[in-house]
């Protein structure tokens, strides 16, 4: 299976779709790696219906959950349950960071809901209000164990030896083995979840991940998530941690800056696309954000 990075890489993604799912592996075997440098790019907020399990490889990382926020160490390992809102920064520019992931469907354990695997071991976790996501940290008693699962599937999807796909799946069972024993709930789970907070600034994220090359006000993210304009203000306050507008402005620059890179599209084409009015003023943001002007990014 080639290894490739996170489709969300600011940098590096097209116009997507923040809503992931259905991109990792394929249908007959769900599941895909990972190796991502954040070291100057950083993956934007999103969700997938698969889980995500992983670990740092270099430097230090800030993922964030909806409103949890966790500083990942080299070494540290990361849960990220299904459909969970989050996005991973570099937490220190001056250096590298790497991470390394698994990004699997249920199914490959067991996709039949009537199963002893399914009810025993997959449910309790996957269908679980308070287990979103989670880090361990290597004094755990579990980490040496989950560690190795981690970074054993990791290396046989990558050289993908001989029924490597039943090596894969017995590990991951081993993962969710190791998960049900691990008291969850109380021992590691002591932040807030509110699931209807992050269900909102998912459908904005989404609006406007669909629409960025249109004129969007902030009616229009309200009426899109069906509450009023101080919620919306509220939600991306809360999460995203700024205004859903200067998002939006960050968004089409971002893309923008993608278009220099990749397409042979003129400067005024890319900002009329990305849903800027005037080259002024696509030039002053961009600047601001790039620290350079357009022109400056696509030759360099």
């Amino acid at each position: 299976m080639a290894l490739s990075s996170c489709i969300s890489l600011s940098k590096q993604a097209t116009p997507f779709n923040i809503d992931e799912t259905g991109t990792h592996g394929t249908v007959e075997f769900p599941v895909a790696i990972y190796r991502d440098d954040i070291t100057e790019d950083f993956v934007n907020w999103h969700w997938h219906a698969e889980i995500e399990i992983g670990h740092v490889e270099k430097g230090v990382i800030l993922l964030e959950c909806g409103n949890r926020k966790y500083i990942l160490s080299e070494g540290d390992l990361f849960f990220i349950n299904t459909n969970v809102l989050h996005s991973m920064r570099n937490h220190n520019p001056v250096n590298a960071a790497i991470f390394k992931s698994v990004i699997f469907d249920s199914s490959v354990i067991s996709s039949n809901t009537e199963s002893i695997y399914y009810k025993k071991y997959l449910h309790p976790i996957i269908h679980s209000a308070s287990i979103r996501d989670f880090i361990l940290k290597s004094d755990s008693i579990f980490f040496s164990k989950l560690d190795n699962i981690i970074k054993t599937v990791w290396e046989i999807i990558n050289h993908e030896p001989e029924d490597y796909e039943i090596s894969v799946r017995n590990e991951l069972s081993d993962f969710f083995a190791v998960l049900n024993h691990m008291n969850l709930t109380e021992s590691m789970l002591t932040h807030t979840v509110n699931p209807l907070l992050e269900e909102r600034v998912q459908i904005i994220l989404n609006y406007i991940h669909s629409n960025y090359s249109k004129n969007i006000t902030l009616d229009d993210l309200a009426n899109a998530a069906n509450v009023s304009k101080s919620e919306v203000l509220r939600c991306f306050k809360s999460i995203i941690n700024i205004s859903p507008i200067k998002y939006l402005k960050n968004f089409r620059l971002q893309n923008a800056a993608y278009m220099l890179k990749s397409s042979t599209y003129s400067v005024q084409t890319i900002y009329e696309l990305c849903g800027f009015d005037n080259n002024s003023y696509f030039s002053k943001s961009f600047k601001e954000l790039f620290h350079c002007s357009p022109r400056e990014y696509r030759n360099n």
